[in-house]
């Protein structure tokens, strides 16, 4: 996959984060600084995520299940998406 369709992904997640209510402020503060990690990531051009940023990925993923399951459905597609481009 390319890294723009990663980067639509982090920002579909971002949008959703920001609308969305309910959210804790420390869950928004993850997603942030993951979103900052892997964009780090693609501009450094190393496709290397490492194990903890995919693990607060999946801790985010299982999180979201039962309050909201659309962030839920995007961060797997972030996930998925790192999945597809090999990291």
């Amino acid at each position: 996959m390319l890294p723009v369709e990663l980067v639509d992904s982090l920002s579909k997640l971002h949008a959703e984060l920001e609308t969305s209510k309910d959210v804790d402020p420390q869950t928004l503060n993850q997603v942030r600084e993951l979103d900052k990690q892997l964009h780090e990531m693609l501009k450094s051009n190393e496709l290397k995520a490492e194990e903890t940023m995919l693990s607060q990925l999946l801790a985010l993923e299982a999180k979201f299940a039962s309050e909201h399951p659309t962030l839920e459905r995007i961060t797997r597609d972030v996930i998925d998406r790192l999945a597809m481009m090999g990291v």
